[in-house]
């Protein structure tokens, strides 16, 4: 729910929002599982856009709909019980197509518990193109340029993947986008993990999320897995179009 943003002239970034940690989103160990650090993400997104009027309900008004490229987030205190959680996001940068966006989750006596960067872009519901132009179709307050952590849209690397299983999209999966919904790829990470790796997850210092390629309904693809130092790197390779869809990196 929304809460203490009475203000008509408020700034994003003084607006604060309540959400709470749902038995769900942790695992049998009481630490919170990849996916549900990413359902918080985009449930805070999702109430607050609606409340400055750029929600999927405004965009959709000019044929577009936020698309996210990339999430980044640290943990700095782990949550381990279903506790209620204080919520700021805030639109901090354009760069090109890439909109970026700040997000800080603290507990009740004003402690943060994690806090992190997406970057999206708009894209145009007709062709599935990247929309580029300059000026936006709806209104958007000027950008609050203080960042949380250091975060990028963009990921490359070099090493070795094995694979550990072959998945394909059912139909649950999808979203009113037509396609993947972000949410869904933690838990694909999540279950490429080892026992013993899922043992670790409440020792989680960093996660990374880069969305590459859309997975459609009917797309099989394959998760593979490389592990290096402190960091397990999980890749999804859509076999149905031959291409990277995701990357997701644990970091401990």
């Amino acid at each position: 729910m929304n809460f203490m943003n009475k203000d008509q002239n408020r700034q994003e970034h003084e607006c604060i929002y309540q959400l709470d940690v749902e038995v769900a989103q942790l695992n049998e160990n009481y630490a919170l599982k990849p996916a549900s650090y990413q359902i918080l993400f985009a449930r805070l997104a999702d109430i607050h856009l609606a409340e400055f009027n750029a929600d999927v309900n405004e965009t959709t008004k000019y044929g577009l709909a936020w698309a996210l490229i990339s999430l980044s987030f640290e943990v700095v205190k782990p949550i381990t019980a279903c506790e209620k959680l204080y919520a700021s996001t805030w639109y901090s940068q354009r760069k090109g197509p890439y909109f970026r966006r700040e997000l800080v989750f603290r507990n009740e006596q004003g402690e943060i518990m994690f806090h992190g960067s997406t970057f999206s872009v708009l894209l145009d519901l007709e062709n599935r193109s990247v929309f580029r132009k300059r000026e936006v179709p709806f209104s958007m307050n000027p950008p609050y340029e203080v960042f949380c952590i250091e975060a990028s849209p963009h990921f490359k690397d070099t090493l070795a993947y094995t694979d550990v299983e072959t998945r394909k999209v059912h139909h649950s999966y999808i979203d009113c986008l037509g396609h993947v919904n972000n949410c869904r790829y933690g838990d694909f990470a999540y279950d490429a993990l080892s026992h013993d790796e899922t043992e670790k997850i409440g020792r989680l210092k960093r996660m990374d999320a880069y969305f590459f390629s859309e997975l459609r309904s009917e797309d099989e693809f394959t998760i593979q897995k490389a592990v290096d130092q402190n960091r397990i790197l999980i890749k999804g390779q859509n076999n149905t179009k031959d291409d990277i869809s995701f990357h997701v990196i644990f970091q401990f």
